[in-house]
């Protein structure tokens, strides 16, 4: 079910644990208190409630995330090899992999890149649901983490449809340029300041493939796009600068859904209007 590191990406639910504290200290009737207990707890109880309701993740994908969260990440920063430990929010939930999953799936996917990779849980929740000549491609930029997410993909009965190529995604995205290739969905989820870089590349690029699809991953980031707080600060205003020339771009057809920290779905208007 839905973890605490989860429902942290809600200012909302961030801003209530705070007053929750702040009524217990105030000595407020525990009445008041009580009731901001029970939002907190249907706030967990709605997420839970799809996270349960939604199709499971295949073992292979259960065993990764599993790997993924009891990693040696600690002894990893202690032999020299990262210089601190990641995020484990950086790996897809169920509930987001799903989702991705099914958009995968739709219309004649085949050709997947992915910007921003971490263990590989998206890379290989997007390999299960493309065709078995499908391929998915996606950016590292850490080695270490690269070679991790390989060792991890190659346990799983679809790794092989996974090509990862390490280095800065731009450069990556410059030699695919060069080889003329072209992706049917291209799913954004690397370095937040770097997002409007790379969305500007993928069309200046051509690396979109006709009747494609983009998605952007984290474009709620922890809320800072719609409260200002400043909360992820460069980062924050990274994803921000970004959604708002998504919003300005009068050439595509685009909706933000709400799942976890925010996606942005993008797609060429022409294809969703039907008109060519």
């Amino acid at each position: 079910m839905a973890s605490e590191k989860y429902m942290r990406l809600d200012p909302a639910y961030r801003k209530l644990q705070k007053l929750r504290d702040l009524v217990r200290e105030q000595k407020v009737p525990s009445k008041i208190s009580d009731e901001i207990d029970e939002v907190l707890d249907l706030m967990k109880s709605r997420t839970d409630y799809c996270e349960g309701i939604s199709t499971h993740p295949s073992k292979d994908l259960q065993q990764l995330m599993h790997s993924t969260l009891n990693h040696q990440w600690q002894t990893a920063v202690d032999q020299g090899k990262l210089t601190e430990i990641p995020s484990t929010l950086m790996m897809s939930g169920n509930l987001e992999v799903q989702f991705l999953r099914s958009l995968a799936s739709l219309g004649n996917v085949k050709r997947i890149l992915e910007l921003g990779m971490f263990t590989g849980c998206t890379a290989l929740a997007f390999a299960e649901s493309i065709p078995e000549d499908g391929q998915v491609v996606t950016c590292e930029l850490d080695p270490y983490i690269a070679d991790t997410a390989r060792s991890f993909l190659d346990k799983s009965g679809c790794g092989e449809k996974v090509e990862i190529m390490k280095g800065p995604a731009k450069s990556s995205m410059e030699v695919l340029a060069q080889k003329k290739q072209q992706f049917d969905l291209i799913f954004i989820d690397a370095d937040k300041p770097s997002y409007t870089t790379y969305y500007k590349m993928i069309w200046d690029l051509g690396l979109l493939a006709p009747n494609g699809t983009i998605v952007v991953d984290n474009v709620l980031f922890f809320g800072d796009p719609y409260t200002k707080e400043g909360f992820m600060g460069e980062r924050g205003e990274g994803v921000t600068k970004f959604n708002e020339m998504v919003r300005q771009d009068g050439s595509v057809h685009k909706i933000m859904v709400p799942i976890r920290d925010g996606m942005f779905i993008i797609r060429r208007k022409t294809d969703v209007d039907g008109r060519k």
